[in-house]
């Protein structure tokens, strides 16, 4: 496969088609060796249910990626439509690394993972990593789901057209552990 980069209008172009496409916020986290990791994902998906599995794509150098390559475990938490700003702050270049990065967001250790689980979610996994394969900039890390779990009773945040937005007319859900 060729590596195929194109001129900065068409990628503005790619990226505006792209995003017409809405998708759910998540973060992704981490625990590595120098402290926990997060970063706000978009690309992310289930993939099957035998086995239980999910992937998420991260930019091949990102420190998310080096910590989940060192423990091999990771987690998601899909956000709440009251989360922007925590969406906002885990998409940061400028946000401190470790567990200052983490102060000021209500998180516990996902049980199965030992990874930080934004608790004010809606939704977690926590999983094992089984396979990186590289995609363009980014690496398609793939995860094998070792536990899963409803948050809080509230509506997914959305991103759309480059933006944070809400589902109307989606009524809170109801939670069962």
């Amino acid at each position: 496969m060729t590596d195929v980069q194109g001129p900065p209008d068409q990628d503005r172009r790619f990226r505006s088609v792209a995003g017409r496409f809405a998708t759910g916020v998540a973060v992704a986290t981490a625990r590595g060796h120098d402290g926990p990791v997060g970063m706000t994902v978009n690309s992310f998906t289930t993939v099957s249910l035998a086995p239980r599995m999910l992937l998420v794509c991260l930019k091949r150098d990102c420190r998310l990626l080096g910590a989940v390559q060192q423990t091999s475990r990771f987690a998601i938490t899909v956000l709440a439509d009251d989360q922007c700003d925590e969406a906002a702050w885990f998409a940061s270049r400028g946000r401190p690394a470790g567990v200052a990065g983490f102060a000021d967001i209500p998180h516990d250790a996902e049980h199965d993972t030992g990874c930080p689980l934004l608790t004010e979610g809606v939704a977690y996994f926590g999983c094992e990593a089984v396979r990186a394969e590289p995609a363009g900039d980014h690496t398609v890390l793939m995860g094998a789901v070792r536990s899963s779990g409803l948050l809080r009773p509230k509506p997914p945040l959305l991103f759309v057209d480059g933006h944070y937005a809400q589902v109307a007319g989606l009524r809170e859900a109801q939670v069962t552990r």
